[in-house]
């Protein structure tokens, strides 16, 4: 194989992969390679609690089939007790947080994660998440599509105006 022909199989490879290809989630037939910074960051759903960010690295949560998505929570912030309708896993890739698991904060099990951490949390497995001083990162993988319903309804931020 020429040199040239290499480079020109490398350019059509990426070109694909630019930024602007990643604006929207799009369904993705086949190998999927990105940077840090190819991954676009916008504000999370309104279930989310205001600040958090998300980006999508991988399918479209909203819909059947497997997806990751990035969460950035700020410092300072809460998840309230939730479920969702499909296995979770969370991996830690930067900052630090209090992950519990139980319908009551009285008798649910926590644990401090930090980069490296992992969750996996089976189907409508009650569980919240409190970041400390600084914000946090994570990666969330399922399969779609993802739903999320606060144990107290008063909880959902989609519910509640912004603060």
């Amino acid at each position: 194989m020429t040199k040239s022909f290499r480079l020109m199989t490398a350019l059509a490879l990426t070109i694909p992969l630019a930024p602007s290809a990643l604006a929207a989630p799009q369904p993705h037939a086949g190998t999927v390679v990105l940077t840090n910074e190819q991954i676009p960051w916008h504000a999370a759903p309104a279930d989310f609690p205001h600040g958090v960010e998300i980006a999508h690295v991988y399918g479209t949560p909203s819909q059947a089939g497997p997806f990751v998505i990035r969460v950035r929570m700020p410092a300072h912030s809460w998840i309230a007790p939730h479920t969702h309708n499909m296995d979770e896993t969370l991996s830690v890739l930067d900052g630090h947080f209090t992950h519990s698991v139980g319908a009551d904060k009285a008798t649910a099990t926590t644990q401090d994660l930090g980069p490296g951490g992992f969750v996996h949390l089976p189907k409508n497995t009650p569980h919240a998440l409190r970041t400390g001083d600084s914000p946090v990162t994570m990666e969330i993988s399922g399969i779609g599509p993802f739903g999320m319903t606060y144990l107290n309804p008063a909880d959902d931020p989609s519910k509640t105006p912004a603060k």
